[in-house]
Formats: C-alpha cells, sequence, structure tokens
C-alpha cells in the first residue's frame, strides 16, 4: 500500500486540467429520439463539471472520498467542509487526476470551496440556481462520488422543500421560531456516503443545493444545503482580499443576478477608482463574471498574482473601464498590554425574549464583573428569560489574519471596536457563526449581547490564528492553512479607554 501510494503521488504531480480531458462528451442523439429526455440533457450539461475528491487518511494509508462542483472555469470547487479532513488532496475529473488546495472553509455551516492546481484553460462548470423558489415534487439529479468509484448520475424529486435537522419532530417545531435556525432540501434521489460536497441541481441545469447528509434511517431521505445560504455566506468563506491583504473594498449583493455592487467602503482603491453602489461588475482581469460569487472566485485568483485590478464596470448603460491599485487592508489596531485588570463588565436585563432587545430602554436588574467568560457564574440562579451586555477587550498576541467565531443558545450580536461584526440574533439551538478578521497586535474592545429564553444555555467564544504558508512555486501558496486556536483573554473595561476608540476600518458590513 505504502509504494502503491508513493507511484501514485508521483504520477498526480504532472497532470494538468484541462477542457478537452475533463470527460467523455456524450453522443448526441436526434433531438427527436425519446431516448435524449429533458433529464438526459442536463445529466449530459452537468456531469463533466462534477468531481471525485479523495483525501489521505493517515491511520489506514488510504484515501477517503467525496464530491464537489466546478462553479468558475479556472479550478474553484464548491464542496462540504466535512468532506475535507486535511487542506489539500487529490481529485478525479473525468480521467484526469490531479492535486487540489482548499480555498476557504466555514466549518459551521458545512462550507468549503477547494481549487484545482494546474488548470489549463477553462474547465466545464454548472451554474448557481436559486433556492428561493423550489417546490416540492420539483424533479432533480445528484451527481457525485459515492465509494469513491467515480461520478454517478441518480434523479428524483425534492421531497420537502425545507426541513429542520435540528428539531425532533413536527409537532415539537410547532413551539419555535424558526427563521434563525438552517433548513435543508430534502429529496428522494439516491445518495450514498461519499456524495457529500455533490450538486443537487434542477431541470435547468443549475445547482440548487450541496448533497450533505443521508438518513439510513428512512428510506430515500438526503438533505442538501440551499444554494441561497451558500451564495450570501461565499464571500465570508474566501475572504480574497482578507486572505491575499490586498484591500479593493467592494461588497456586492449575493442573490443579484449580477455583479451588483452594494456598498463601496469609504476611502478604499476602489472607491477612490470612482466605483459606485449599483454599479454592475461585467469582468475583471478580462474575465466576464456574472454573479457576487463568481466576482469573489475571479478576485481570488488575481489578488493571488497582482496588486492591480482591471474592471470593466456599467452604469445606466454605459461601459466604465476602472484600474485601481491595491493597497494592504486596514487593521484593527490594538491598544497596548499596559496594566489592566483581567475579567468582563456584565450587564442583566429581564424578560421573556425572542430577538435581543434595545438595551438602552430597558431597566438594568443586577451588574457585575466575572474573571472569564463563564455564563453560569454570570447568570447564577438565573436560569431563564434574560438579556446580557458584556464589555470587555480581548487580548490578541501578534498581528495577523484570525477567525473569530461565537457558539450561542440563543441569539447573540457581536461588537468589534463599536462596530457589528457577527450577527447572531434569534431563538436557535446551540449554533456558531464565525468571521476572518486582520487585527493588531494588544487588546480589542469587545461588546457580546447574549438572550436566554429557555432550556439549555450556550455562550463561547473562540479565536483561531490562519496562518497562510508561502508555496515554493506560487502554485499552492494562500490556501486554507493550518489553523492554530488562540487562548481568548479578557480585560476589563476602564474609563481611560472609553476615551480613546481605535480605527474600525477592517471591520466591513
Amino acid at each position: 500500500m505504502r509504494l502503491f501510494s508513493i507511484v501514485l503521488c508521483a504520477l498526480l504531480t504532472w497532470q494538468t486540467f484541462s477542457p478537452s480531458v475533463s470527460a467523455d462528451e456524450p453522443k448526441r442523439l436526434d433531438p427527436r429520439s425519446p431516448r435524449w429526455s429533458p433529464l438526459v440533457d442536463v445529466i449530459a450539461k452537468v456531469e463533466p463539471a462534477v468531481v471525485g475528491l479523495f483525501l489521505r487518511d493517515e491511520e489506514t494509508g488510504g484515501f477517503n472520498s467525496g464530491s464537489g462542483t466546478i462553479i468558475e472555469s479556472s479550478g474553484y470547487v464548491l464542496t462540504n467542509d466535512h468532506v475535507l479532513s486535511s487542506n489539500s488532496g487529490y481529485v478525479v475529473l473525468g480521467k484526469v487526476a490531479g492535486k487540489f488546495e482548499v480555498v476557504g472553509r466555514m466549518p459551521e455551516k458545512d462550507m468549503a470551496i477547494v481549487r484545482l492546481l494546474h488548470v489549463k484553460g477553462r474547465l466545464p462548470t454548472v451554474p448557481l440556481g436559486r433556492s428561493n423558489d423550489v417546490h416540492n415534487g420539483e424533479a432533480v439529479v445528484v451527481a457525485g462520488n459515492p465509494g469513491g468509484r467515480g461520478i454517478t448520475i441518480t434523479s428524483g424529486i425534492v421531497s420537502s422543500k425545507k426541513t429542520y435537522l435540528d428539531m425532533p419532530n413536527a409537532l415539537i417545531a410547532t413551539n419555535y421560531n424558526l427563521l434563525a435556525r438552517d433548513d435543508y432540501l430534502r429529496f428522494d434521489a439516491a445518495s450514498n456516503r461519499g456524495n457529500s460536497g455533490g450538486p443537487l441541481v434542477n431541470m435547468e441545469g443549475k445547482i440548487i443545493g450541496i448533497v450533505s447528509r443521508v438518513n439510513p434511517e428512512e428510506q430515500n431521505a438526503g438533505f442538501a444545503i440551499p444554494i441561497d445560504r451558500v451564495r450570501k455566506l461565499l464571500g465570508r468563506i474566501v475572504e480574497p482580499e482578507l486572505r491575499h491583504d490586498r484591500w479593493v473594498g467592494i461588497s456586492l449583493n449575493p442573490l443579484a443576478e449580477a455583479a451588483v455592487v452594494a456598498s463601496v467602503e469609504e476611502g478604499s482603491p476602489a472607491a477612490t477608482a470612482g466605483v459606485l453602489a449599483g454599479d454592475v461588475i461585467e469582468m475583471v482581469a478580462g474575465s466576464r463574471v456574472r454573479n457576487a460569487a463568481q466576482y469573489t472566485l475571479v478576485m481570488d485568483q488575481v489578488l493571488r498574482e497582482s496588486e492591480e485590478v482591471e474592471l470593466l464596470a456599467s452604469r445606466r448603460g454605459s461601459a466604465i473601464p476602472v484600474s485601481l491599485q491595491t493597497v494592504a487592508v486596514p487593521r484593527l489596531q490594538g491598544i497596548e498590554l499596559d496594566e489592566h485588570e483581567p475579567g468582563l463588565d456584565y450587564r442583566m436585563y429581564l424578560g421573556k425574549f425572542k430577538k435581543l432587545p434595545e438595551f438602552e430602554e430597558m431597566e438594568v436588574a443586577r451588574s457585575g464583573q466575572v474573571d472569564s467568560l463563564n455564563l453560569e457564574e454570570i447568570q447564577a440562579d438565573q436560569r431563564d428569560d434574560f438579556a446580557l451586555r458584556i464589555d470587555a477587550k480581548f487580548h490578541v498576541p501578534e498581528e495577523g489574519l484570525y477567525r473569530f467565531q461565537i457558539t450561542s443558545d440563543d441569539g447573540s450580536r457581536v461588537f468589534l471596536h463599536d462596530k457589528l461584526f457577527l450577527d447572531h440574533d434569534g431563538n436557535h439551538p446551540p449554533m456558531t457563526v464565525s468571521r476572518l478578521v486582520r487585527a493588531g497586535a494588544g487588546l480589542h474592545p469587545i461588546r457580546i449581547e447574549y438572550f436566554e429564553g429557555g432550556g439549555a444555555q450556550t455562550l463561547t467564544v473562540g479565536l483561531t490564528r490562519l496562518d497562510v504558508p508561502a508555496g515554493d512555486d506560487g502554485d499552492e501558496s494562500d490556501s486554507e492553512a493550518e489553523q492554530t486556536p488562540v487562548e481568548v483573554q479578557f480585560f476589563r473595561v476602564s474609563a481611560s479607554d472609553s476615551e480613546s476608540k481605535p480605527t474600525s476600518d477592517a471591520v466591513s458590513e
């Protein structure tokens, strides 16, 4: 097995992905033939862009397998985070094998983007659709790599357009507001281990979900992450400007059918170059972009290689060429660690809440200080029906790229430097949200808002350093790096600290 693995790795290092060898072209039948059905037509369009992913199992020496879909022609693949046991692996596209690296991942939402290496030319893709208008009974196709045996296609229907996997049954669900919980598309097409990360495709040949789970205790019960959730979060999964430390300053509408500029950061290179909210980005560095997801992935490719970005935008029907010079992403500026007392200040408010309240309009029931973010110590005998506002500073040991996360049951929000950073409001079970930030060394003001409606109580935060490695040949640099957890140390806010507010430019809306 070890000799086989060494030979396989040697073979995979030189193979190049190109459109001419991506898959066998199906023989076209006469369009009038009953064999060439709409289903066959969709499969013929989708199959060439579905890949098998293989990752080394360090314990057995073999490979674990999963699936993915090429969604950008330079080789960006959409998949599940749980498929990726490491940050690199092997991929099979058609009859060609090669290597991939992880570009970005969002573990709490089970989403990830990987990039095929050594791509030549433009690869086939499957376009992203919408999941907001899915109907029960719609015909769908599932494509993937079950068992690692290569791409297999199954078909079926959408069984339920909205299923909640964190609820034990429908009766109990009637007691909860489900808007803050993640829903899934349920389908009845055959799906097995290895299908994870593959596409759920409608009869327009567009991805409407990522196949992510099956329930072996129920017949034909497969579940997919709705593609609208992917579209909303893809920018935060990849974060090309933060990862490559090259600031552009453009945010796009993630659900628009075009690459519509939603906002431009004040003082950014994009603002200086004259880009305005409402502009439509048509091309980036000569590559056409059709939506926010494609813009993000093309920008990731461009920022790997250049500090200059050439855009073609349109404004009220007029073409506008834009040339901009990127600069380093603004950091959250820390306060030097001097004599500060460890701990957090909190205020408690009583009441029945389904969302976070307006704290300024409420009466404080109790206030105090604790040494650490210990919810049990803060709440004491108050088990349910309370809200908290917690103020402190947290310590960043050295400048770098970090993932900040919060896990709460129920709703929570995080403000860094007095600016909203994470919004996790609403009634929900223990759930995690995270976001990347470039922060300087030192202390950073933080405010955490939280409410507990009933049942279990959870409130924790985490900080992880992402050390981006430099590749030897440039091909494999800037991947999702090894993650290093950092102990979150809190310090109390003093009166002198409130007189000066460090810049918050690095926190975008």
